[in-house]
């Protein structure tokens, strides 16, 4: 279950990384923000943060091999947007950035 709950700020994606700065890094120590290169990513699914509250949740979990467990970005307004921009350009990367065929002898 993923512990680091990161919330406040905003999250924006590039062509290659997925960055979010804190609300409260514009004023003190930038310790909470983040820049994950979407490569990097090695889960990224939807997340219900209460389980108690109906519907499907208002998170994004995403997990890469430095995070010893999954960051979530909770409490966001527009979830399933958000996670479509994020999905749609990780599979791009994905796709273009495919490992080198070996070579024959």
């Amino acid at each position: 279950m993923p512990t680091d709950y990161i919330r406040n700020g905003v999250l924006y994606v590039t062509e290659n990384y997925l960055c979010f700065e804190s609300s409260s890094s514009r004023s003190s120590s930038s310790k909470k923000n983040k820049v994950i290169k979407l490569v990097d990513i090695t889960d990224i699914q939807k997340y219900k943060v209460l389980s108690v509250l109906p519907g499907s949740g208002m998170g994004i979990s995403i997990a890469t091999p430095s995070t010893q467990k999954p960051l979530v970005f909770g409490a966001m307004i527009h979830r399933d947007e958000a996670f479509e921009a994020i999905f749609t350009q990780y599979m791009k990367i994905m796709t273009t950035t495919k490992p080198p065929a070996s070579a024959e002898l």
